[in-house]
């Protein structure tokens, strides 16, 4: 597993335990988190920095920290290139007939 700034080790492990025990729905959309589903599942909880590390947000500061759906949280990160799709060749025979 790579690393990643912040959310590795003990110290982020005692934080998503107290984000999931202190709070109940997504901080994003208000609605409630079933606590109970998968972690692959788009509507199962996550721990959102309301000020991204990538911004400098502090990645073990409470205040920091929120509830989130996995879907909610995925749709607020930062906007990505778009995937190209790769071209398809098509062969001269098969234009040519």
């Amino acid at each position: 597993m790579a690393y990643s700034k912040g959310r590795s080790g003990t110290a982020w492990a005692a934080m998503r335990a107290r984000v999931f025990a202190e709070e109940s729905h997504c901080w994003i959309c208000g609605q409630w988190v079933d606590q109970a589903l998968p972690r692959t599942h788009p509507m199962s909880r996550t721990v959102d920095h309301i000020v991204q590390l990538s911004h400098g947000g502090a990645p073990l500061d409470r205040a920091n920290c929120r509830l989130a759906h996995r879907r909610c949280n995925g749709r607020r990160a930062e906007p990505r290139e778009p995937r190209r799709r790769p071209r398809r060749w098509v062969s001269v025979e098969a234009t040519s007939l």
